[in-house]
């Protein structure tokens, strides 16, 4: 089964991004710690003096499973005079704050060590892990990097029901689902399973992950996989200035400069499903808003023989001939290079792809 790595921003690239806590400080390049010229950016476990660092994230898992934390630590040059005394705690603790596994890191020498720490998950649920500052609070603490915790995930994407949260493999016609006009019934699904073989000869066929929270607003709640040309709405000011209006559908191809979100070059098979309705809706994928199927000439033909012959039964209007209409979005599609713009924009302007209302100025 495909993994990914539950935490965001392992790597400090990004600063803070993904993490909270106390006296985080992760602004600094390793060299400023260990002198060796490197540009890398890493977090300090002993931020200012007289303070504790205190640095978590939560993730969710899916189930029940073992896996294992791997961390990277060192010394930095100013506490190589009292090795063993500067570290943390590791620790993964679950929504009540029981601790299901922990570890000391103590490292001992100016260069990288690998630390493991073993987790069995009891159960599906929220979890956090926590790094907590020992030693010394001097401000010469340890160094950390490279924080990964490989987790599981499957094809089911949960889809919102109106009695909840449901795979998507799960679902049949007729099936009530949560859009954003009420609860409609779900006419067709269909689905495509592409090979490694597949994926191999035409990589623009690999899924994009989207890591949880990518999209801004806690979304999507858990990681999930979608096609490239697959649209999320977007919401924002800067769809305001550009569009006139708040909402827009942009596809997960061209949210690909954006942090948390990338092309999933590991896994090995990817199974596509495919909603459609009486007409282009909006439902809630992982929480995120984002569109049901929209047939258009290109749509249908990228499905296999058997599903177009089975949604053309049921839709024949979508019969692919130059004059048929297509069904209505709900949001303005930009265009591709609209779209290009756009997510530049949002990036240069930190903005959240999509962002609660409540951010909003009116249009």
């Amino acid at each position: 089964m495909p993994t990914i790595n539950a935490i965001i921003n392992g790597t400090f690239s990004a600063g803070n991004t993904g993490w909270s806590g106390t006296d985080l400080e992760t602004n600094h390049r390793e060299t400023a710690y260990l002198g060796n010229g490197s540009r890398n950016r890493v977090a300090e476990m002993d931020g200012r003096r007289g303070l504790t660092t205190v640095m978590e994230q939560s993730f969710e898992v899916g189930g029940s499973f073992s896996t294992e934390l791997s961390l990277e630590s060192a010394l930095r040059n100013a506490s190589l005079p009292q090795p063993g005394t500067e570290g943390f705690i590791a620790e993964v603790v679950d929504s009540s704050g029981t601790v299901i596994a922990s570890m000391a890191v103590t490292p001992t020498v100016n260069s990288w060590s690998t630390f493991t720490l073993p987790i069995r998950f009891p159960a599906a649920g929220t979890y956090t892990l926590r790094l907590t500052e020992t030693g010394p609070n001097d401000s010469l603490g340890a160094i950390i990097d490279n924080v990964s915790l490989l987790i599981c995930f499957c094809a089911d994407t949960m889809i919102a029901t109106p009695d909840g949260d449901r795979p998507v493999q799960d679902l049949r016609p007729g099936d009530l689902v949560v859009t954003e006009n009420g609860a409609k019934p779900l006419r067709w699904i269909g689905q495509r399973q592409l090979s490694a073989q597949e994926l191999a000869q035409d990589p623009k066929l690999r899924p994009v992950l989207l890591q949880r929270g990518a999209l801004g607003a806690g979304l999507p709640r858990r990681p999930m996989r979608v096609s490239r040309q697959h649209r999320f709405v977007s919401r924002s000011k800067t769809a305001q200035h550009m569009f006139g209006t708040s909402d827009v559908l942009v596809a997960a191809a061209r949210l690909l400069a954006l942090p948390g979100i990338r092309i999933d070059e590991q896994t090995e098979q990817v199974t596509y499903y495919h909603l459609m309705f009486d007409t282009h809706e909006i439902i809630f994928a992982e929480g995120a808003p984002t569109e049901s199927f929209l047939a258009t000439p290109q749509s249908l033909q990228a499905l296999d023989s058997a599903a177009r012959h089975e949604l053309l039964t049921l839709f024949p209007h979508l019969s692919v001939v130059p004059e048929a209409p297509e069904q209505a979005s709900p949001h303005e599609i930009p265009q591709r290079e609209q779209q290009k713009r756009y997510v530049s924009r949002l990036r240069k302007n930190r903005r959240q792809v999509f962002a609660p209302r409540s951010m909003l100025q009116p249009a």
